[in-house]
């Protein structure tokens, strides 16, 4: 097994300008996180009992987690891997039972005043199994059967945290499908899910302004009726047509019963809130509405570390988590959050041509699902603070305050960076 991951060079090392980017992301995160929780004109005050004393000693883990990869035999990264999907999968079942409900999520096992969120760690659990499966001899992403395992060991995970109500979480998991279209997944089940989007978002739009919703069964059949009629000599694409437009009217009724049945009331007022449907700065719009008036406050060169009235006033709830961004921007100002997207899209660059480089099947889906749930999340958590997508409640990985994040992440991405160092 070792000589799969023989070296190309008699000194590998670990990429040592992604390492840098990493411990000036997480360098980023505790400064800001450190500025969210202080208070105004506050002198240098520093306890292991406060967020940033806390996330100080996370930040101790992360770098055993990474000493731990460096000096570990990598053919265990590859053995191991689906122990640890299993290991994974018990502790998200477990915590349905045994965990503790946090801003409404069952999803935390709590150990004394620390939590630990096994849903985060499914992540890099999911990736490795993936890799694992796609980059074993004979297997190729191609064919009912292999494609059907593949989605089985993405979707598995991803129910399964549905079922503890953290929906941002279980959305990560999309994510994957990046990384499996790299690998010859068919272009038209991308815009299959663009489609469904399309629907899902129109029944909102059209329940939300009291419109009949027979327009929006009306308007896919009438493009069914449409495609049918110019095609109406070749039987296969007349099929097809009636096959597509029969789902899509099942899927526009099964989105109105997750709308009323299954969705809770503040998670519809949070999708309403982002497509410009509902106004409400004072109740679950209040979030978003500080959010953006902290970012727009930084201006060019921003107020200064420690300086920013809306990070010290607390006006915008859980931003030394979710919302870190926002002390970024108002402190930092364009000039600061430009640096700091240099930073973040030069970890991603650096990733594709990691990924790129593999000479295995393993390491290159490793290294496209870490730079695929790294870009997921970055866009998803800076798109939460400007409004351009729900509030979901998910962290900006190395940055947020949290060290199930942090490790998870520190973990997924030093694993592969292990991988990459013992590339043939």
């Amino acid at each position: 097994m070792s000589n799969r991951y023989s070296s190309i060079n008699d000194n590998p090392q670990l990429d040592v300008l992604s390492v840098w980017l990493y411990a000036l992301l997480v360098l980023v995160g505790l400064l800001s996180i450190y500025s969210a929780t202080s208070e105004v004109n506050q002198t240098f005050q520093f306890s292991f009992s406060g967020p940033a004393g806390r996330q100080l000693i996370w930040i101790g883990g992360a770098v055993i987690i990474i000493l731990t990869i460096a000096f570990a035999n990598v053919a265990v990264i590859d053995y191991f891997a689906y122990g640890f999907y299993g290991v994974a999968i018990l502790l998200n079942i477990l915590v349905l039972f045994l965990g503790k409900e946090v801003s409404g999520a069952k999803s935390w096992f709590g150990i004394g005043s620390f939590g630990i969120q096994p849903s985060e760690f499914a992540k890099v659990a999911t990736a490795l199994a993936v890799a694992k499966y796609l980059g074993t001899y004979g297997v190729k992403f191609k064919g009912g059967k292999n494609v059907l395992y593949t989605l089985g060991i993405v979707i598995l995970p991803m129910l399964i945290i549905l079922l503890q109500n953290d929906t941002g979480s279980a959305l990560v998991f999309l994510s994957f499908f990046l990384v499996l279209y790299r690998e010859g997944l068919p272009g038209w089940i991308l815009l299959a899910a663009l489609w469904i989007g399309g629907i899902a978002i129109t029944w909102i739009v059209l329940s939300a302004k009291e419109i009949s919703l027979l327009w929006l069964h009306g308007v896919i059949w009438s493009l069914g009726a449409t495609v049918i009629w110019f095609s109406r000599k070749n039987r296969q694409i007349i099929i097809v047509t009636l096959l597509i437009a029969g789902i899509s009217s099942l899927f526009s009724a099964g989105v109105g019963f997750a709308w009323k049945k299954v969705l809770k009331d503040y998670q519809r007022d949070r999708i309403e809130l982002v497509l410009g449907l509902k106004q409400d700065v004072k109740g679950m719009g209040y979030n978003l509405e500080q959010s953006k008036i902290a970012i727009g406050a930084g201006k060019f060169v921003g107020r200064g570390y420690l300086k920013g009235t809306q990070t010290k006033m607390g006006f915008v709830p859980e931003q030394h988590t979710d919302f870190i961004f926002c002390t970024i921007a108002e402190e930092w100002g364009f000039m600061g959050v430009t640096v700091f997207f240099l930073l973040y899209t030069g970890l991603l660059w650096r990733l594709i041509i990691l990924a790129e480089r593999q000479s295995t099947v393993f390491g290159r889906v490793l290294g496209y699902s870490v730079l695929c749930i790294l870009f997921f999340h970055f866009s998803i958590n800076i798109g939460m603070t400007i409004g351009m997508v729900p509030v979901i409640g998910i962290p900006l990985p190395f940055v947020s305050f949290g060290g199930s994040s942090l490790w998870a992440f520190t973990l997924l991405l030093f694993t592969f960076l292990k991988v990459d160092e013992k590339r043939r």
